[in-house]
């Protein structure tokens, strides 16, 4: 437990690409790091493989049990915060799914470098997959800054057997920092359905 190694695959872009699309993975990793995040030490990379070190165990996974304490609860949920809003604030976009997120020592990484969210990605990966480009542009766009924590609401609202109180809590936090004002369930919804539409359709994908 000391290296991940991650393996990216190419559904529908051509496997041509592979070196501009590492290297797009690349500058991503890098820009998310200059919003001052934890994340993992990149080792090396070599076409699609990646070199990380290890930043500890699935946040997912320790979130699903029901006996955690509101002290870990809300810890969890500052660090996360402070993670988008470092994010948010240098404008740049990310999956915050709960599931890209380790512990390892009472610190809290985000551990999700692909698709790397670039124009210059997004747009190898329509020209490619054309017939899903709207669903595709639809999708990413939910990553954006601005809608990061109404993303993080919406994913845990739409994940089985996490704990019960992480996402009331969590929308209670936002709502009290003044991080998010005039909150619509509407707003979360909106992206459960993108997401889960994009699901089960065809030949959807995000590389």
């Amino acid at each position: 437990k000391n290296i991940v190694i991650k393996k990216f695959l190419l559904k529908k872009i051509d496997y041509s690409e592979t070196k501009k699309v590492s290297q797009l993975i690349y500058n991503y990793y890098k820009e998310l790091e200059n919003t001052g995040i934890s994340l993992p030490k990149l080792i090396s990379y070599k076409d699609l493989t990646f070199k990380f070190t290890y930043c500890g165990d699935s946040l997912i996974q320790i979130l699903k049990k029901t006996n955690l304490d509101d002290k870990f609860l809300d810890d969890v949920i500052v660090q996360i915060s402070k993670i988008l809003q470092k994010c948010s604030s240098c404008k740049v976009s990310m999956d915050p799914h709960i599931k890209n997120f380790t512990i390892k020592n009472g610190i809290i990484y985000y551990v999700d470098t692909f698709p790397p969210v670039s124009k210059e990605y997004i747009q190898i990966l329509t020209n490619y997959n054309k017939i899903n480009k709207k669903h595709i542009v639809a999708h990413l766009n939910t990553w954006k800054p601005d809608k990061l924590r109404y993303h993080f609401l919406a994913d845990i609202k739409k994940t089985s057997n996490l704990n019960p109180n992480l996402y009331e809590k969590s929308k209670k936090y936002f709502i009290d920092k003044g991080f998010i004002r005039n909150f619509s369930n509407k707003k979360v919804n909106s992206i459960i359905k993108i997401e889960n539409n994009n699901l089960f359709r065809e030949s959807f994908t995000l590389s």
